[in-house]
């Protein structure tokens, strides 16, 4: 069930505001098919014809509040780090923003998931084109997709899998912290080759 953040929100900003964060929330907790207008509205606190009045519907909202998330992640991720690429095993730690993305793509929705890419603040593909524009290469090679891909592949798989994961290989509660530390370790040693092949991904060099 929705869970009204309180009272109800009075003018344009505010609302538009709590009908964004309310969007969010469902985007991540039960994906864009399950979250309806009235469940979003009723988390808003506010009436669900101001979906329509100032959205113009449900997938406006959805789109907006996916692409305010976005943003969001982006620039959290931009202050954990020195540069555009950010440390090991970071990626995760925007549970709702990264729920959201698996949501939507489980459910096949990558106009949704994809928001992002077009709207330029795509963490994953910011670090491939930062390499890219560093080593003055015109476009980044298959190859470098492909390990952008694995390196992606591992830090997303930690976040929808992570607690099974340590279950299933016995990892007691104190040794933890101590496999995501040799994990991260792992991460920041891996390298990418272009085509000459200079090392180019290194979070130290980064």
């Amino acid at each position: 069930m929705p869970k009204p953040t309180g009272d109800a929100a009075r003018g344009r900003e505010a609302v538009e505001a709590a009908l964004l964060e309310a969007a969010g929330d469902l985007l991540a907790e039960v994906g864009p098919r399950a979250a309806t207008v009235r469940d979003i509205a009723a988390r808003a606190g506010v009436n669900h014809a101001q979906v329509h009045h100032y959205f113009g519907g449900k997938r406006a909202l959805l789109m907006a509040a996916m692409e305010r998330m976005a943003a969001q992640h982006f620039e959290a991720m931009r202050a954990l780090s020195s540069g555009p690429v950010p440390p090991p095993l970071t990626l995760p730690d925007d549970q709702r923003y990264w729920w959201a993305i698996v949501r939507a793509t489980i459910e096949g929705d990558l106009e949704l998931a994809g928001v992002e890419v077009e709207a330029g603040t795509s963490v994953i593909r910011n670090v491939m084109d930062h390499v890219v524009r560093r080593f003055g290469l015109a476009e980044p090679t298959v190859e470098m997709k492909a390990a952008s891909a694995e390196l992606a592949a591992v830090q997303l798989g930690w976040l929808t899998m992570e607690r099974f994961i340590l279950m299933a290989l016995g990892v007691e509660p104190e040794e933890e912290e101590l496999v995501r530390e040799r994990l991260r370790r792992s991460l920041a040693q891996r390298r990418l080759q272009p085509p000459d092949g200079v090392p180019f991904y290194s979070r130290r060099r980064a």
